[in-house]
């Protein structure tokens, strides 16, 4: 399989090497990058070259490319590169990484398939809140667990004097793609995604007003 590999960043070059490993055709494309970092096993082509550029992709061989992968730490990088791969070369495969997860919703309705580790780090996050780890919460409660976007009311408030109300509880908060623990003495910022806990008894309705 003849693969074209967009980006120079750890998520990339981990991809090329493992693909080039499986015998696949491997061309990897982007600016500037460092070819120590690919090791000496890798036997694939390097190019230097702008991936929005159709020149550079037709110099990778986009032609007659059989998978198309875009994963630069850019979204728009990523979107415009595999737009052109598919519209433009008819390459079969198309996959784009996506971090900004409203993004990723309107690229997969343009029929191109993405990843998009933000949503995949939350559902990872979920997924231990929920968790044997946490069961010592309290026995007689039902948590739920949301990621919600913070009320206009908690901007520039620090996190522990945000009204715990109705049981809830701030457990984490996605910043910048980054999903991470309540910072200690940080303020929530415009732009936070917020995970909360909100415990409540057996047959109550929960209602969020954002």
């Amino acid at each position: 399989m003849f693969v074209i590999i967009v980006g120079s960043g750890r998520l990339a070059i981990e991809l090329a090497c493992s693909m080039a490993s499986r015998r696949d055709d491997v061309v990897i494309i982007d600016r500037a990058i460092d070819a120590g970092k690919l090791g000496e096993s890798f036997d694939g082509i390097i190019v230097d070259g702008d991936p929005m550029d159709i020149r550079a992709l037709k110099k990778a061989g986009a032609e007659r490319c059989d998978l198309f992968i875009a994963v630069t730490g850019d979204d728009n990088v990523n979107a415009a590169s595999a737009q052109a791969a598919k519209l433009l070369f008819n390459i079969p495969k198309v996959l784009v990484r996506i971090a900004d997860p409203s993004k990723a919703s309107f690229f997969r309705e343009l029929g191109l398939s993405t990843v998009c580790p933000t949503t995949t780090g939350i559902n990872e996050v979920l997924d231990w809140l929920t968790s044997d780890l946490m069961q010592p919460w309290d026995v007689a409660m039902e948590p739920s667990i949301l990621c919600v976007q913070p009320k206009k009311e908690w901007i520039g408030k620090k996190f522990n004097t945000i009204d715990k109300s109705q049981g809830m509880k701030i457990v984490g908060i996605v910043r910048k793609g980054i999903l991470t623990r309540i910072p200690s003495r940080d303020v929530v910022r415009e732009g936070d995604t917020v995970i909360v806990s909100i415990r409540h008894k057996r047959g109550q309705r929960l209602l969020w007003n954002a």
